[in-house]
């Protein structure tokens, strides 16, 4: 009998464009198959595996997120508490590659310095439309490495996400990847009771905001800010303050919780941010002006 104790939990995010082979990519991992007839992913997949990195027992969670434009206001809620990521493109669709930009950049808004490597996928069709040179390239723009790949034969993805985990748990990797000008910021796990009810409590939410069940998300996300704070992990308190005041405000219920900091708005996206000192601030994404709704204890 398989042990299902492990030394670590990671969570991973795998984005992209649509279609570009993210859900392809995480099943051949996970489950050692390709079909050629994914549907289109609505919000995010979901899948695990168990492996053996340096002598740790891992399990990783990874998460692949619908790339398509009508899920851009909920894909922020499947950022939190990600450790890694994939950056994926086709590349037989130049389009595809000229967006990566775009993706780092949500990848890095929503989950910080976080270790990502970028992904040409689908490298076994013809009309390949981007080389592997101008994609290697790219990555050292964003100080990372780069993996040619095929979701369909299996090429290279085993590697791509033991490179990733890698990144993330053993320090030794890191310094190898330093060595040849590749610096990344090591991710901290935090491992105790608390943020354990945390991550229990905040995933909760997810799944009741996927299944559009705002009022039983909110209430978990409440319970998951009181363990973000008790484990002094301010990063989850802070995301947990955001959407409280997100699926508020989509209910047009008034609520006072406490949030640490201040809460901007931008009125144009509809977007929330927290920031701790006041001051003048623009939104990363339309670059329009932020308005202050609230401070410490709010009511939305």
């Amino acid at each position: 009998m398989i042990s299902d104790k492990y030394d670590y939990l990671l969570k991973i995010i795998v984005v992209g464009d649509g279609a570009v082979g993210k859900t392809a990519l995480s099943v051949r991992y996970t489950d050692g198959i390709f079909k050629d007839d994914y549907k289109m992913t609505i919000g995010v997949g979901f899948s695990i595996k168990m492996m053996d990195v340096d002598g740790y027992r891992i399990k990783i969670q990874i998460w692949d997120t619908g790339g398509q434009e009508q899920f851009t206001c909920i894909r922020p809620l499947y950022y939190h508490g990600s450790l890694g990521g994939l950056v994926v493109f086709d590349k037989t669709n130049r389009r595809s590659f000229y967006n990566v930009g775009r993706w780092f950049k949500e990848a890095y808004d929503n989950s910080g310095n976080i270790p990502l490597i970028l992904v040409g996928n689908k490298v076994d069709l013809p009309d390949i439309q981007v080389t592997t040179e101008e994609a290697t390239n790219l990555a050292k723009k964003f100080n990372t490495i780069y993996f040619d790949s095929s979701a369909k034969s299996g090429q290279s993805v085993d590697t791509i996400f033991e490179s990733l985990v890698r990144m993330i748990i053993d320090p030794k990797y890191v310094d190898k990847l330093k060595e040849v000008g590749v610096e990344y910021e090591q991710s901290k796990i935090i491992y105790n009771e608390s943020y354990q009810h945390y991550d229990k409590f905040a995933n909760y939410a997810i799944t009741y905001f996927q299944e559009d069940q705002k009022f039983l998300a909110l209430e978990f996300l409440k319970r998951a800010l009181y363990w973000a704070k008790r484990a002094e992990f301010e990063e989850g308190a802070r995301w947990c303050g955001e959407q409280i005041v997100y699926i508020a405000q989509m209910l047009k219920i008034s609520m006072p919780i406490e949030i640490e900091g201040i809460v901007l708005t931008c009125q144009s996206c509809n977007k929330f941010y927290s920031v701790k000192h006041d001051g003048h601030f623009v939104c990363p994404k339309c670059y329009s002006s932020l308005e202050k709704i609230s401070s410490n204890l709010m009511k939305v």
